[in-house]
């Protein structure tokens, strides 16, 4: 911004009648710049402490009455707001300065977004819970046609590991979708515990597969509310057979 330039702008200040009520009024001009260098025309100076403001022109320039100890602020969508004040600098009737702007950037932890399942899809495979003798048996002997083998696959200790090796996923299964569930009752406030409580809960209340499979869904809401008040009061203290559930309490 020339001189010819500046004092053209002075002079269309003082024509408009641009008042301030402050004893020390000055001229601030300038150039607003982005990190490369290069002027943003698109920048905006506001007086904070009047509630005025203008863009910059085209070249990135600026020119703006104040009082001195008026607090003046840049800013442009994308860059973070620059500040200034002369409130502790010797007075001077114009001030020229350059400001530099700094992109905003934003950095938010990677996440990973998994949608929940419904109620029906869960309990779908819950009735899938359990497994059979087929399923751990090679041979599937019966045992009247041949009473030894049956026996021997009955009672051999390779038989015994693969049924307690399918028992174990069977049961580790059954947890995660009882933990789904609590996940979707703490959700809609039947109950109320932390993720880390799960497991505990489990271990209190855990009916087994077959009374698991054989509850409606309003059925098992009653009965998890109705362990949660037990476990509530006595939490490990008390087995699950200590009390007897019944669905009209």
């Amino acid at each position: 911004m020339n001189k010819i330039t500046l004092l053209l702008l002075f002079a269309l200040v003082s024509t408009f009648g641009w008042s301030q009520d402050c004893d020390s009024t000055i001229f601030i001009s300038g150039t607003v710049l982005n990190e490369s260098g290069r002027p943003m025309y698109d920048a905006m100076v506001v007086n904070r402490s009047k509630g005025s403001g203008q863009f910059c022109e085209s070249d990135g320039t600026f020119l703006i009455k104040a009082c001195q100890d008026d607090v003046i602020q840049f800013a442009a969508t994308g860059f973070i707001s620059q500040r200034i004040s002369f409130a502790d600098s010797t007075y001077k009737p114009h001030y020229s300065i350059d400001i530099q702007m700094i992109q905003l950037r934003i950095s938010v932890p990677e996440v990973e977004v998994i949608a929940p399942r419904d109620l029906q899809k869960i309990n779908d495979d819950i009735q899938k819970l359990g497994f059979e003798d087929k399923d751990y048996r090679t041979s599937g002997v019966n045992a009247l046609q041949s009473p030894i083998t049956f026996l021997y696959e009955a009672f051999s200790k390779r038989e015994r590991s693969k049924r307690l090796a399918i028992e174990l996923r069977n049961n580790d299964r059954r947890r995660e979708l009882l933990k789904e569930l609590f996940a979707k009752y703490v959700e809609y406030d039947i109950i109320d515990l932390e993720d880390d409580e799960f497991d505990a809960f489990i271990d209190f209340m855990d009916p087994g597969d077959q009374r698991l499979k054989s509850f409606t869904q309003y059925e098992f809401i009653l009965y998890v509310k109705h362990r949660y008040e037990a476990y509530k009061r006595y939490g490990r203290q008390t087995s699950p057979s200590d009390q007897q559930y019944h669905l009209d309490d």
